[in-house]
């Protein structure tokens, strides 16, 4: 009879011993292809809401505005990526809105609250299938916030046209001066914690699609749906009206001519704010390193 030899213990532990060692080599290749993947897709959102806004240009004769106000808000909130929706094919969830009321009233409850696809980063984790709350109302996470430009948009000057979007703004392709190539237009926010201290108070992100929503009646809280670039994107000096994504090193931003580039968080804040103004007459190195 012929004795059949097994693997010794020894064998076996440095058999599951090189299988950990390969899985430990691969997995940060694997993680890498799919972060590029993602990475490629929120820049194909982005895109297309570049080309979306471009669109509502041709058929309104402005662009959207930043987000609507009157005083008192018997209506208004709604902003720019609201307006566009028929434009990203979303003229259903567009229709249901009634923008003759605030984003806050019952009627839009169940437009608010619907999560838009094309709004959604697949690396921000903290926005899909998650809502901000406010005042007893839901308002459907977002990835994406129109440019304001470098001004303070909270409180002090709300009305600041030096970017493409602010409060009751109507922007026009012949007033962005600096060339549509050369302006930020849309650009990342994810929602919930910033993983680091901040400098002003402000250590949640807070970004929906709908508009503007109001946390206290003198407050439009813009920048729900607007950055400013008051900090380099993902910045540990930044408060919640920045830009910052999910994606490690780089923020995409989307520029007036529909074209989509990776901008590093280590990009000169000079650079970075003259690319957040429409007719600031700077020049810049299209590198944008």
């Amino acid at each position: 009879m012929v004795r059949q030899r097994g693997f010794t213990l020894i064998e076996l532990l440095v058999v599951i011993s090189v299988i950990g060692l390969l899985i430990a080599l691969l997995l940060p290749a694997v993680q890498a292809a799919r972060e590029a993947a993602r990475r490629a897709h929120c820049s194909n959102n982005l895109k297309q809401i570049a080309l979306a806004i471009g669109s509502y240009h041709e058929s309104s004769g402005c662009y959207p505005m930043g987000y609507s106000h009157q005083p008192g808000y018997g209506w208004g909130g709604f902003g720019w990526a609201a307006a566009i929706l028929p434009h990203i094919d979303s003229a259903p969830l567009f229709h249901a809105i009634n923008f003759d009321l605030a984003a806050w009233t019952e009627p839009n409850t169940t437009a608010c609250r619907t999560f838009v696809v094309s709004y959604l980063c697949p690396s921000d984790e903290t926005s899909t299938n998650r809502h901000l709350e406010r005042e007893g109302f839901l308002f459907a996470m977002a990835s994406y916030v129109g440019s304001f430009g470098p001004g303070d948009m909270d409180f002090l000057t709300p009305d600041d046209r030096r970017g493409i979007f602010s409060r009751n703004s109507s922007i026009r392709v012949s007033m962005v001066r600096d060339g549509l190539s050369q302006t930020f237009f849309v650009g990342e926010r994810h929602n919930g914690e910033f993983g680091h201290s901040g400098q002003t108070g402000h250590f949640v992100a807070e970004t929906v699609w709908a508009g503007a929503i109001r946390e206290e009646p003198d407050d439009d809280h813009g920048h729900t749906t607007l950055f400013q670039t008051g900090h380099t994107p993902s910045s540990r000096e930044q408060d919640d009206r920045d830009a910052a994504s999910r994606h490690p090193g780089v923020t995409s931003f989307a520029f007036g001519d529909g074209s989509v580039r990776l901008i590093k968080d280590s990009i000169d804040l000079r650079v970075y704010r003259a690319l957040g103004t429409r007719d600031g007459g700077e020049v810049i190195d299209s590198r944008l390193d």
